[in-house]
Order: structure tokens, then C-alpha cells, then sequence
């Protein structure tokens, strides 16, 4: 019986830990999805995103099917991605309140060269990006936000890697602008940016 609580000891941090990668892998697939999504989406709109407002809800409770400024960008998405599952990260939604919005839009440099002080909502407009293999385009929400939010912006790297993300091994999922995804414990200014024009800015 000990060596079987031994073994058992020694194998469930590993086994634990390959069930993160498993969900980890998961989430990454949701990002490459949702960037198909955001890559067609400009193709048809002038290399623009949906605007991120921010502050969108769920069907029923905000107006996430509305048009004009309360639509988030996540249904402004809907008709390229389909499936509403990619939305959501299985673990970040059992970490926060069981939300089903898990990434963000990656938008605050926009607004701000667009002169919004108080970074009003702006799009992002895909051509504008000089560096698009290091820009944060997109990812997980290593913060609490309102279970129901349907509509997450902004980020930097105050609020991705202020703190170890709790799930992923404690990684953050980075979706960039070129279309490709990979995951960082830290913020790494040689291969991430929040600027629009130069690489390892950490925010705009």
C-alpha cells in the first residue's frame, strides 16, 4: 500500500499537468479559429476588425445581438466562426465564474493613435500593423472580468502577466497578427507587442 501511495503521489502532478496541456492545446486551436474568423472578416471589411466596446453582454442580458455600438465584436464575428464553443476556453471559464467568453480584441493601440485619450473604442485595422508577427492581436484573459462580458479588449502587460495566468501550466495563449499562436509565462519583448509600429512595447 505505501509504494502504491508513493507512485500514485509521483504520477498525479504529471498526470495533472497533461491534462493542462490537453486543455491548453484545445484553447489554441479556439485562437487559430478565431483568427480565421478575424482574417475573413477584414478580407471583407477594408482589413478592419469589429470595434471592442467593452462592455457587451450576453443574449438577453445587454444586447449581444444588437447592431450599432452595443454589438460586441465576438457576434459581429459569428456568421465566419459558427460554433460559439471557440469563444470560450474550458479552463479559464471554470476559473472565472463559468464565463462563456474567454479572449480578448486587442485594440487599445488603435484608440489611442485614433486620439481617444480615455481609449474610446476603435478598430483595428490589420494593414496598419507594421510588425503583425509580434502584435498581441488576441488571447486569453488572464483577469476577472463579468462572467457575461461578451465584448473583452484592451490588454497589456499589466493585466496578461501582472500575475501568473492559473491555468495552462501558467501560461497566457497569445493569438498574433499574422495569424499564428503561442503561448508565454512572461511578457517577452523580443516577440510580443502591444504597439501598432514597433515591437516589445508593452502597451500603447
Amino acid at each position: 500500500m505505501a509504494i502504491i501511495s508513493i507512485l500514485a503521489s509521483m504520477l498525479l502532478p504529471a498526470l495533472g499537468k497533461a491534462k493542462e496541456k490537453g486543455v491548453t492545446i484545445y484553447c489554441v486551436n479556439n485562437l487559430r479559429e478565431m483568427g480565421f474568423a478575424m482574417q475573413m472578416y477584414g478580407d471583407d471589411s477594408n482589413d478592419r476588425l469589429p470595434v471592442s466596446y467593452a462592455n457587451i453582454m450576453i443574449p438577453g442580458q445587454g444586447g449581444f445581438n444588437t447592431p450599432g455600438p452595443s454589438n460586441a465584436w465576438t457576434a459581429a464575428l459569428q456568421s465566419y466562426y459558427q460554433n460559439t464553443n471557440i469563444l470560450r476556453c474550458p479552463a479559464l471559464s471554470s476559473r472565472y465564474h463559468q464565463s462563456g467568453f474567454s479572449y480578448f480584441m486587442g485594440s487599445a493601440a488603435f484608440a489611442v493613435l485614433a486620439g481617444n485619450t480615455q481609449v474610446s473604442p476603435a478598430s483595428v485595422i490589420l494593414r496598419s500593423i507594421n510588425t503583425p508577427s509580434y502584435y498581441v492581436l488576441s488571447g486569453d484573459c488572464n483577469y476577472l472580468s463579468d462572467p457575461t462580458n461578451a465584448d473583452l479588449n484592451n490588454n497589456d502587460v499589466d493585466t496578461l502577466f501582472a500575475n501568473p495566468s492559473p491555468i495552462h501550466n501558467n501560461r497566457v495563449n497569445i493569438l498574433f497578427a499574422d495569424w499564428h499562436v503561442k503561448n508565454y509565462k512572461n511578457f517577452n519583448p523580443g516577440e510580443l507587442t502591444f504597439a501598432t509600429t514597433n515591437s516589445g512595447v508593452p502597451w500603447q
